[in-house]
């Protein structure tokens, strides 16, 4: 099913797509949605791609949206993702214009793989994210176990897989790199767009006053912000429906280490 609300995770799905030495081509994503002083989850449960095209991350805040407008949802509140693959360019920026509109909301991501992260636009996107102020790294042994506790169910041990710690700093690594890139790429722009700027001054004090400057181009700021055209992710969908809502169970945002 491509969504499930306040349903908990079968643990054989868990183990399947979160897996972070185990590629496949679909995203899972497991989320929750609380006031910042509350111990109990106002919303969560989890999503899949979407066979009709809509991402995982997308199909979550569409309906975190939906639920702030209806119940006029105030004040600070927390919204956390652990995902199986971190977000694509595209999701990206869908994320950074939800946080952009809601500023009240705190946002934490914890992604198992690293999805493409030798593309530029990803590497942007994900930048992005951290500009926008959601704290975004890849899942370590404890967020492992964290995750299984929530979201699974809080009796079930966790069973580390095989090289999973070697492939949890490798993946920290290179999301640590590729944000350092790009923030060396931010300074540079800026240099450049001071140098660009200094020179510019520089030609207009010497032409005539009469002759106006291009006032079309956009500011570097701007054009860095801008994310490529939207690329289609090889994601394999789940089979259509979404599974009716279960109102009984209540979920706490707790969790203590053995």
């Amino acid at each position: 099913m491509p969504f499930a609300l306040k349903e908990l995770l079968p643990k054989e799905d868990f183990q399947e797509h979160f897996n972070n030495t185990r590629l496949l081509n679909k995203t899972l994503l497991l989320f929750s949605f609380k006031k910042e002083e509350k111990r109990i989850w106002e919303i969560w449960g989890y999503a899949y791609n979407d066979p009709r095209g809509k991402h995982a991350e997308v199909l979550v805040l569409d309906y975190i949206e939906d639920h702030i407008a209806k119940n006029k949802t105030k004040g600070k509140y927390e919204l956390n993702f652990f995902v199986s693959y971190a977000p694509c360019h595209e999701c990206s920026a869908r994320i950074k214009s939800f946080m952009a509109q809601r500023s009240g909301i705190c946002m934490e991501i914890r992604a198992s793989k690293p999805y493409f992260f030798y593309r530029e636009r990803v590497r942007k996107g994900l930048h992005l994210l951290k500009s926008s102020g959601v704290s975004i790294k890849m899942m370590n042994k404890s967020d492992y176990r964290k995750c299984l506790y929530l979201f699974v169910h809080p009796s079930e041990n966790f069973t580390p897989w095989s090289n999973l710690d070697e492939q949890s700093k490798e993946n920290a690594n290179d999301l640590d790199t590729l944000l350092k890139q790009e923030e060396e790429n931010d300074k540079m722009i800026d240099s450049d767009s001071i140098s660009a700027h200094t020179t510019q001054l520089g030609a207009q004090e010497n032409s005539e006053p009469d002759i106006p400057l291009d006032g079309h181009c956009q500011s570097p700021a701007m054009e860095r912000n801008k994310l490529s055209e939207p690329e289609t992710p090889r994601k394999l969908n789940r089979s259509p429906g979404t599974r009716e809502v279960v109102s009984g169970i209540k979920r706490k945002l707790d969790f203590s280490e053995d």
